[in-house]
């Protein structure tokens, strides 16, 4: 894709001081901030002295970037492992990267996410309190199509089969 100026006409400066508060409002991949260099109208090689400036005064740094999305994404969404890999791919951070963040990660965590969902979908399914309770204590069985909306919807969250069969094993 050829980079081309648009009608913004934004000045290195000006784009450095948007940028500058662009990245420290929130962490910022390296693409992201591209893609706001391509929406600031900058050529190519601005865009490049902005990123330089940007990743030299350590407003813009991927590992930081990677680590508070795993963070946030596991802690205050409940994502999956799956769906935060693809997070990460989809802003640009590299293999090696997305797996030492996701390394942060630890199985109590995910378990306790996955009780959490199984507990909203069986209450959308019309369980009560004490039925979820009953169910997840493995005194009261669901039927085999209920489980799999359950671990369908888990595996959207994002959680690994094998990790989903693990936890729900009140389920079988």
């Amino acid at each position: 894709m050829t980079w081309q100026r648009k009608a913004q006409f934004v000045t290195v400066d000006q784009a450095i001081q948007k940028l500058e508060k662009y990245c420290a409002y929130q962490e910022r991949s390296q693409k992201h901030v591209q893609e706001k260099c391509r929406s600031l109208g900058l050529t190519e090689s601005e865009a490049g002295e902005v990123m330089i400036h940007l990743l030299q005064n350590d407003f813009l740094n991927e590992s930081r970037f990677a680590f508070a999305f795993v963070r946030g994404k596991s802690r205050i969404k409940g994502w999956g492992i799956q769906k935060i890999r693809q997070g990460l791919k989809l802003a640009g951070v590299s293999d090696a990267l997305i797996k030492k963040s996701l390394e942060q990660l630890d199985d109590n965590t995910t378990e306790v996410q996955i009780e959490k969902w199984t507990s909203k979908k069986l209450k959308q399914l019309g369980y009560s309190e004490e039925e979820i309770q009953f169910i997840q204590e493995g005194v009261k069985k669901i039927s085999f199509e209920e489980k799999q909306k359950i671990k369908a919807f888990l595996f959207q969250k994002g959680f690994v089969i094998d990790r989903i069969n693990a936890t729900l094993n009140f389920l079988n």
